[in-house]
């Protein structure tokens, strides 16, 4: 039964022949009892009237007999009678029984008419008694079984016609949802382009889902994609970057076992701490890309006021105190290096977020760096190239962006989402950060 139900189509031609069945029914049935009462009371005034007319015409009790005789045989058999005290005459040789209130109504002389024992009884009173007709209503009980046949006969023609109408009907009405399964069913894999509004209302916030969920996919895809591409830049640079103080200390080691060199020894030690200084930054990259944000409320011109920086501008946003001010720290360890105090800090509200700049006095950044500075292991000829690769990836986990330009200096910007706002971590990482 599930399987047979488990398609739409089948459900609504299910529903269809119950709707059918249910309005078929009962309208035939109530359509005989209706058929057979009409008939009835037909049958019953039409012989009220011709023994009215009978009673006025007064004919003789033999004559009058003959009459009912020929009355009963011409509504389909029966019986007349003619009643005169205690006495009862039939036009038949078998006695018929006839009800007691039909003697009591002939007796107070009052007319009578009911159906007894399926026979329907009509009566009108005389002086002495009265005459009437008992006519079987086989015929009229034989009414309902003919319409009944009709009915299945004629009404299950009907029945199939509509139910084919309905299926044609249907199938017309559900081709759009054929035309959306085709459809679906030859795109490729690849293809995630949103899907063309459809002709039914019905259909349209099922596209809107299937869309909305095709954009998050692509979304995700395009950053899965960024992501490998960086890892595959971050495996390269890496294993570069290592490879340079690891072949310079073993040029080193390999002086010191020939004959002791205390220049040899410095540069092994000198070359041993610019490794470790490499995967340190390494180690603190890949734990920040792993997460632990703890975010809460932060004025940020408090904040910055208690690491010593003057601040132009206010905001508050939501942010990791602890996150934020390691890439406060990087930042201005870049510009102690590569530029010059001081370092001027502006807050700048912008949508739904507040940009944090910070702007060394220096020349700024070198215009072959400036769209890659915030990659890992870019830098000038000096250091691990890994400082604003951290303050890049502490803003992506506070759901924001950084940017880096030079305004007279060198200037590196990190957008933070108002204290109000939900945070939104993992946000793509783009050019700009």
């Amino acid at each position: 039964m599930a399987t047979a139900f488990s398609s739409l189509r089948a459900r609504l031609f299910a529903l269809l022949g119950l709707a059918l069945l249910l309005l078929l029914v009962p309208l035939a049935l109530v359509s005989v009892k209706e058929a057979e009462k009409a008939a009835a009371e037909d049958l019953e005034r039409a012989i009220f009237s011709r023994l009215f007319l009978l009673k006025e015409e007064g004919p003789k009790e033999e004559a009058l007999l003959l009459e009912l005789f020929r009355l009963s045989q011409t509504y389909g058999g029966g019986v007349g009678f003619v009643v005169r005290g205690e006495e009862v005459r039939f036009t038949e040789l078998q006695d018929w029984p006839l009800p007691e209130p039909l003697l009591l109504a002939l007796r107070e002389g009052r007319p009578y008419q009911g159906v007894w024992r399926g026979v329907l009884y009509v009566a009108l009173p005389e002086e002495g008694g009265g005459f009437g007709l008992a006519v079987p209503l086989e015929g009229v009980s034989g009414l309902g079984r003919r319409l009944l046949y009709r009915y299945a006969t004629l009404g299950g023609g009907l029945f199939l016609l509509v139910f084919l109408l309905a299926y044609l009907a249907l199938t017309w009405a559900l081709r759009p949802l054929s035309r959306l399964e085709a459809l679906l069913q030859a795109r490729s894999p690849e293809d995630l382009s949103p899907l063309p509004e459809p002709p039914l209302s019905e259909l349209k916030p099922v596209v809107e889902a299937l869309n909305a969920l095709l954009s998050r996919v692509s979304r995700l895809l395009e950053e899965l994609s960024e992501k490998e591409a960086m890892a595959r830049r971050f495996a390269h640079h890496a294993s570069h970057e290592l490879r340079t103080p690891l072949t310079a200390l073993k040029g080193y080691l390999e002086v010191l076992r020939r004959r002791p060199e205390p220049r040899a020894l410095e540069g092994a030690l000198r070359e041993a701490a610019r490794l470790e200084r490499r995967l340190s930054g390494l180690l603190r990259l890949s734990q920040l890309e792993a997460g632990g944000l703890r975010p809460r409320p932060l004025d940020l011109k408090a904040f910055l006021a208690e690491m010593g920086l003057a601040v132009e501008g206010e905001g508050v946003v939501l942010a990791d105190p602890e996150l934020l001010a390691l890439a406060v720290e990087n930042v201005l360890e870049n510009a102690r290096r590569h530029g010059r105090p001081p370092v001027r800090v502006l807050l700048q509200r912008e949508g739904e977020g507040v940009w944090l700049w910070l702007v060394d006095s220096g020349p700024g950044f070198p215009e072959d760096l400036l769209e890659r500075a915030l990659e890992p292991f870019v830098h000038g000829g000096e250091g691990t190239g890994l400082g604003l690769a951290l303050v890049a990836a502490v803003a992506r986990l506070h759901g924001g962006r950084a940017r880096v330009e030079n305004r007279g200096g060198a200037a590196v910007g990190l957008f933070l989402p108002l204290a109000s706002l939900k945070v939104s971590p993992g946000a793509p990482f783009r050019e700009g950060g």
